[in-house]
């Protein structure tokens, strides 16, 4: 009955509605980025209590809306590569690590997603071994780390690491990713990386 009167209802209401125009593509909101595209942008980590330093270094368009950000760790004042990221509305994948290729892509983030959007992902580790697993949007939240407090997006990730097709351990880890900034904050079975500071680039 009560689902009848619903219906009713909303039946009742759109009578002599005209239907609405849609919005223009330039008036819909845009989805936010999770990652600084700017060059120079740098990040501080504490990493199990050691400071890590990293820093956009490079910065490029890709043919669809988005962006690849090269990132280098930054040590005793040099740098070495860490990592390529493509950015975009459609989240962050890892296409090139310790400046290697990804020979499968590594999603770290879905974007738009809903609480509970889970997706699957396979990469290869050095040796024989190889992490499998999935990742699940679980919500958004406040997160204070030394950097400050950042409205961030939680994403569990459950992986099993597989030596010679046997799995040898499993772990779960959080993450946490800030609009326009990135990672702030990692956990996971005795580690714990949080973002120190972040200084955006201007590039």
């Amino acid at each position: 009955m009560m689902r009848l009167i619903v219906a009713l209802f909303a039946s009742g209401a759109l009578i002599g509605l005209a239907p609405a125009a849609p919005v223009p593509k330039h008036l819909m909101p845009k989805e936010p980025l999770y990652y600084s595209v700017q060059k120079g942008t740098r990040w501080v980590y504490t990493d199990n209590g050691m400071d890590c330093e990293f820093e956009a270094t490079d910065v490029k368009p890709l043919a669809r809306d988005g962006w690849t950000v090269t990132v280098e760790c930054v040590r005793d004042g040099a740098k070495s590569p860490y990592q390529k990221i493509e950015v975009s509305p459609r989240g962050l994948v890892v296409i090139e690590a310790r400046g290697i290729s990804a020979e499968n892509p590594l999603c770290l983030l879905q974007r738009p997603a809903e609480p509970n959007a889970e997706w699957s992902y396979r990469r290869d580790n050095p040796g024989a071994t190889y992490s499998r697993g999935a990742m699940m949007v679980t919500g958004t939240e406040d997160v204070k780390v030394p950097a400050g407090v950042f409205r961030a997006v939680r994403v569990v990730h459950e992986v099993t690491v597989v030596w010679n097709d046997k799995p040898i351990q499993q772990l779960r880890v959080t993450t946490w990713y800030a609009p326009d900034v990135g990672l702030v904050k990692a956990t996971g079975e005795g580690y714990k990386s949080e973002l120190k500071s972040f200084t955006p680039g201007k590039g």
